[in-house]
């Protein structure tokens, strides 16, 4: 799938959206502070705005071409929308919800079978319920297998965990990726969440005041001057070649030229997989002499990209294999340590601070 955008449009308010961009990768987020023009954008692919002037194309399809006058209503553009608010049919049931997505499509191809999405989703045991009676989650569940009834060709989430509790937020990210994959259906996936782009995206397009302002795989967009952007940053990188070990724990690797190799708490599984490690900057230590003697078990050599002053702290860019990290340290630390860009360091990482997520 490729997605052509070129599009602008001012606001009453006075904010303004210019943006010029393709996307051809399966799933690509559009990352950027609150307010940066991420949903905006996504409402004008959508055709629920219609934009001062622009072009959309999706797959050689034309949505959108105000110097040709033409702006295809929502409901002809095949695609499926998610709202960061679900909005359900309060007094319709989980099952006549998801069937109101379905829509006569050319050729008639259809939507992925109605027993398929709800397979998939985990949903027939709530078809029956309204959606007051659900959880948070659960809702944002029938929102997502409600877009697939419509057959898109293209679906656009926007915030989808934003209104689900922070337990259940890893839960819909899994379901989010299922779907993808079950499908092979092309993604654009609004956050503002490094985490979650980190987890999903093959692509980034980072926005900030209605403008672009990169775009790249997200190791490198998400990088250095993302943290200043979206908060503290979140470790999560993936692990390939997952195996036990002798002493009865796991191991895994990072990919590149060498692999590095990781060792894991327990809980793992799915041997022989890949999984993702997600933890804290503060749980990494950094070293620039002998680790003999810790109790870390995860000593890693990294080569420090950047360094990022922000509330009496400093957050490391660091460069893992082909994968970033993140360290929080002192200024003290980083003048005790000598440490710049380029500086090689060893960083020590405690297993019971990982959280693997399969």
């Amino acid at each position: 799938m490729t997605l052509q955008v070129r599009c602008a449009h001012r606001f009453e308010s006075g904010f303004d959206v210019a943006v010029d961009f393709s996307a051809e990768h399966r799933t690509t987020a559009l990352f950027g502070p609150s307010g940066a023009g991420k949903t905006s954008l996504l409402m004008m692919i959508a055709g629920i705005i219609v934009p001062d002037s622009g072009r959309i194309v999706c797959d050689g399809r034309v949505l959108l071409d105000t110097a040709a006058g033409i702006a295809l209503p929502p409901e002809s553009r095949y695609v499926g929308v998610v709202f960061q608010d679900q909005r359900l049919f309060p007094h319709l049931s989980v099952e006549a919800n998801l069937r109101f997505g379905r829509r006569p499509r050319r050729q008639n191809n259809g939507a992925p079978p109605f027993a398929r999405i709800t397979a998939v989703l985990e949903l027939d045991a709530l078809l029956q319920r309204r959606p007051e009676s659900l959880s948070g989650g659960e809702r944002q569940r029938v929102a997502l297998g409600r877009a697939l009834m419509s057959a898109p060709d293209l679906l656009l989430l926007d915030e989808p965990i934003a209104a689900v509790d922070e337990p259940h937020r890893e839960t819909i990210l899994r379901y989010v990726d299922r779907v993808v994959h079950e499908w092979n259906l092309p993604m654009l996936y609004v956050s503002h969440h490094r985490s979650e782009v980190q987890r999903l995206a093959d692509w980034v397009i980072a926005l900030d005041k209605g403008r672009l302002t990169e775009q790249g795989p997200p190791d490198r967009v998400l990088g250095a001057g993302a943290v200043v952007a979206a908060g503290e940053p979140v470790n999560l990188l993936r692990l390939e070649d997952v195996s036990p070990s002798d002493d009865g724990g796991w191991l895994a690797t990072v990919a590149g030229d060498a692999p590095i190799q990781w060792r894991l708490p327990a809980g793992v599984e799915n041997p022989g997989a890949s999984v993702f490690v997600q933890f804290a900057a503060s749980d990494v230590m950094l070293a620039a002499g002998a680790t003999t003697g810790l109790s870390a078990r995860n000593r890693l050599p990294a080569t420090v990209i950047d360094l990022v002053p922000r509330s009496g702290r400093v957050f490391v860019a660091l460069q893992l294999g082909e994968q970033r990290l993140w360290a929080e340290v002192t200024a003290d630390a980083v003048a005790d340590l000598g440490l710049a860009a380029g500086t090689t360091v060893t960083c020590l990482i405690k297993s019971a601070a990982l959280r693997v997520i399969d």
